[in-house]
């Protein structure tokens, strides 16, 4: 979609897999500008973005410094509430600490500072994968091993309920503007990997169905972040 946007405002386009062919590609393709479109860690966590600067060659969308701390949700959490902006209350666990200290202590610690429904994911990752709501202490300790099968810390969150939109911010030379918030509704009511992938389980709304002061708060806190 985005080759096929490009093509459409008369750009020359070239698409290209991220493997041992795109650095000598990027080499003879003088004047390119990349759009990064990959998924997943390598394309989010800012490695790419990194290399690219490297290699010199200009690209659309955040640096790679950005992209590190937005990618992992320990950290980006504790950089927005740091700015002054409302977050869930989190907590961070790496695997060795949540395996030494044992389930049993910490699943009461966790429900007295946190308390349930609570939301239990990976620290670094995406798609939903690994994440769990869970509505019960005795659920805790199969959430954490759910989330540390995709990575070696896992988060800890208060749950929010309520409409989820996003936010998309673009920059296109005189500053941040935000787009119009997307609504998303899952026909199973969690946006979960099944939601995100299967054709037809889930509606996107835009602009989301918000009246219009909470569509601007919306948007001013997805400029502030």
């Amino acid at each position: 979609r985005v080759a096929q946007a490009l093509r459409s405002r008369g750009l020359e386009v070239l698409e290209s897999d991220v493997d041992s062919s795109l650095v000598p590609r990027l080499a003879e393709a003088e004047g390119a500008v990349v759009f990064p479109v990959l998924h997943g860690e390598a394309g989010e966590d800012g490695a790419l973005r990194e290399v690219l600067a490297l290699l010199g060659v200009p690209f659309v969308g955040s640096i790679g410094s950005a992209c590190r701390v937005a990618f992992d949700k320990s950290i980006a959490t504790t950089v927005v509430a740091d700015a002054g902006l409302v977050t869930p209350t989190q907590v961070a666990l790496p695997h060795e600490i949540f395996r030494e200290l044992g389930a049993q202590a910490l699943v009461a610690a966790l429900g007295d500072q946190i308390g349930f429904p609570m939301m239990v994911k990976p620290s670094r990752g995406g798609s939903a994968l690994g994440c769990s709501k869970v509505p019960s202490p005795a659920e805790l300790p199969a959430a954490m091993v759910g989330a540390y099968a995709y990575g070696p810390v896992a988060v800890v969150e208060s749950f929010v309920e309520g409409t989820e939109v996003t936010v998309a911010v673009v920059a296109r030379g005189h500053g941040p503007a935000a787009l119009p918030a997307v609504e998303i509704r899952p026909d199973s009511g969690v946006y979960d990997y099944t939601a995100r992938y299967t054709a037809g389980t889930t509606r996107f709304l835009c602009p989301a169905e918000l009246p219009a002061d909470v569509a601007r708060r919306c948007a001013d806190v997805a400029l502030r972040v």
